[in-house]
Order: structure tokens, then C-alpha cells, then sequence
């Protein structure tokens, strides 16, 4: 058979179409690989907020947490200004990460944070140091599934 006489390949509209689809659904399989990959953990962690004295109120209460419910979601500080106290939020935080919240009282109130696991474990817990200065509470999440060290 000759150059010449060698048909060549036809491009058709479902050829371009098939191999299309077949590069969208590898890039999507990529994409929810990425979205739902498993980094070990994630866990169900409720900040708390109460006055110790002055009124019961704050200026202000910054939260970190994780959005989404899958571990590895991106993380994001929440600020609720002015609400009453007592005050509390449950969110979720990937293992391995540092869960903080912050309050600042109401004029020259004082405050107090905890940070509660699966909403009844206290792994945090902290008062504001004086008239109108901020209560907080830190905690590094355990890395690993199912295990939560013991406070000092």
C-alpha cells in the first residue's frame, strides 16, 4: 500500500467528543480525590463563652474552624461581634490543627472560653486576665483517629 493510497484518519465530532468527556471525568476524579482525600482526622469541637462579671455581653468572639465537613477542608476565623453571654458555636477542626477562640468582653467586664470535644470533654479552658481584656482558648487537635491525650 502506497502513501498515496493510505486513507487517513477521520476526525469526527464524537471522536472529539468522547476524548472530551474521557479528560473531564479524569480531571473531576482528580478534583474529588483532592476534595475528600482522608488526612486522618476531623473532629466535632463546641466553643463556649460565658461573662464572669460586667455585663453580659461581649465586643467581640473570634473562632477558628474548618469549612466543610471532610478533613483537609480550608480553614477560616469566624468574628461575631456584640453578642450575649452565655454563647456557643460547634464546628469542626482537622486533627493535628490549632482550635482557638477568643473573647472579648463588654466594656469592663471580664470573660471566660472552654473548648469542649464531641460537645462534653472540656480540652480548653481560660478566663479573661482582667477588667475588659480578652478570655482565650487553645488547643492542638490530636492527629490521630479516635485518640484524645489526657489535659496536664
Amino acid at each position: 500500500m502506497s502513501d498515496r493510497t493510505r486513507t487517513k484518519p477521520r476526525v469526527t465530532r464524537g471522536g472529539v467528543l468522547l476524548t472530551l468527556a474521557a479528560v473531564l471525568a479524569g480531571a473531576l476524579s482528580l478534583y474529588a480525590a483532592a476534595l475528600f482525600k482522608d488526612s486522618g482526622t476531623a473532629w466535632s469541637l463546641t466553643y463556649e463563652a460565658a461573662s464572669t462579671s460586667g455585663a453580659p455581653g461581649t465586643a467581640e468572639v473570634r473562632y477558628a474552624h474548618d469549612v466543610g465537613m471532610n478533613p483537609g477542608s480550608e480553614r477560616q476565623v469566624e468574628k461575631v461581634g456584640g453578642t450575649r453571654l452565655p454563647w456557643h458555636e460547634t464546628t469542626v477542626v482537622d486533627g493535628g490543627e490549632e482550635a482557638w477562640v477568643e473573647v472579648r468582653p463588654a466594656g469592663n467586664g471580664t470573660a471566660s472560653c472552654r473548648i469542649l470535644l464531641d460537645g462534653e470533654r472540656e480540652v480548653a479552658s481560660g478566663r479573661s486576665p482582667g477588667p475588659g481584656k480578652p478570655a482565650v482558648c487553645r488547643v492542638t487537635t490530636s492527629d490521630t483517629q479516635g485518640e484524645w491525650p489526657e489535659r496536664p
